[in-house]
């Protein structure tokens, strides 16, 4: 096994922040922009491409080809193209995950499966160790063209390589190494980055940090929200807890959820959670039917970020491998944030359906 610690990278990406390219990239039924601006990132890479994905799909009808085509025509003028993707420990992948993995393998690319007893829940992307992508989208019909996601796009040497070491450990199979960050106080205008092995905890560590020092907003979009009172420590109850006291701060707290309509698990984990929030002074709203809500974001104060491919539950904060990053002090970054999250808070609604 081969230790690893990310914490002295960490500062030397919190003291080069700001000067730090930074595109959002905000993903509705009504604007691919994932599929539409992704593709020519990966077409713009001249050394390397590494991938790591929940889901990768192909489909008769193209939905994700051009993102598949994009890897394919990088391998063909000779990028090195690596691809890692979920595979679950109890089911075979299904036909269009095959379809997709052996098309990208035949044509050239570097295409494996990640170990089956650990859930790869991360989508992330690094190119020509220069440009990091990272957030809620995987490559399938239904987050690519009828999800609402989050991601982002961040042009940095240091979070690269950050980035690049977590997936060659993802790809070697070293998901029992060390992974930390320098303890809070951050300073001003960092950029964290949240690249989670299981038991790592990162993201725990961050988001109880920055709600517990949360002055006067609290607005979460997240997929999935768990709330368990039978298992008093989960780490997903603490973040409960961690808005609670927020709330009695007086902090305004929202909330945005995804429905679950169409998952009885899903519906029921996020049905109990808002209502406890809601009992307890929370603002709490869930997206409109037929619209699947899979961002999972934070904004505090109007100047912290938080985008992740985490959920707020058990599994994704003490057992997935997860990818994400926090910017602090980062009104800008926020503010996109905030438009977004109030465009879709007014069409939600405070009762699930």
């Amino acid at each position: 096994m081969r230790g690893w610690t990310i914490g002295w990278l960490a500062w030397i990406v919190a003291t080069t922040a700001w000067g730090l390219p930074v595109w959002p990239v905000f993903t509705t039924p009504e604007a691919h922009q994932y599929l539409a601006l992704i593709p020519e990132l990966i077409a713009s890479a001249e050394r390397e491409a590494l991938v790591a994905l929940s889901d990768c799909r192909q489909y008769e009808d193209g939905a994700s080809d051009p993102l598949l085509a994009a890897l394919i025509g990088a391998a063909a003028r000779g990028v090195e193209v690596w691809v890692l993707i979920e595979r679950r420990a109890e089911d075979l992948p299904l036909p269009e995950q095959q379809l997709a993995f052996h098309t990208l393998s035949e044509a050239g690319c570097r295409v494996v499966w990640d170990d089956p007893q650990v859930t790869l829940h991360s989508k992330f992307l690094v190119l020509d160790a220069r440009l990091v992508v990272v957030g809620s989208s995987h490559w399938t019909y239904s987050a690519l063209k009828s999800s609402v996601q989050v991601d982002l796009v961040i042009e940095s040497a240091e979070l690269a390589e950050i980035a690049r070491t977590f997936f060659w450990l993802l790809w070697e199979g070293e998901l029992e190494a060390e992974a930390a960050l320098p303890p809070a106080p951050w300073p001003p205008n960092s950029l964290l980055p949240l690249f989670e092995l299981p038991g790592s905890e990162l993201h725990s560590q961050v988001l109880l940090t920055l709600i517990g020092n949360a002055r006067s907003s609290l607005e979460v979009m997240i997929y999935k929200f768990g709330y368990y009172p039978q298992y008093g420590e989960s780490p997903s109850n603490a973040l409960v807890d961690g808005m609670l006291a927020a709330l009695r701060r007086g902090v305004r707290v929202r909330v945005l959820l995804e429905s679950g309509e169409r998952f009885p698990e899903l519906h029921q984990a996020n049905r109990l959670t808002a209502a406890y929030l809601s009992l307890s002074g929370a603002e709490v709203r869930f997206d409109p039917p037929g619209v699947t809500l899979h961002a999972k974001c934070l904004a505090v104060d109007g100047r912290q970020v938080v985008v992740s491919s985490a959920n707020w539950s058990y599994y994704s904060l003490a057992r997935n491998v997860e990818a994400g990053v926090a910017f602090l002090d980062a009104p800008a970054l926020a503010a996109g944030f905030r438009q977004f999250f109030q465009q879709l808070w007014e069409q939600g609604s405070p009762r699930e359906p």
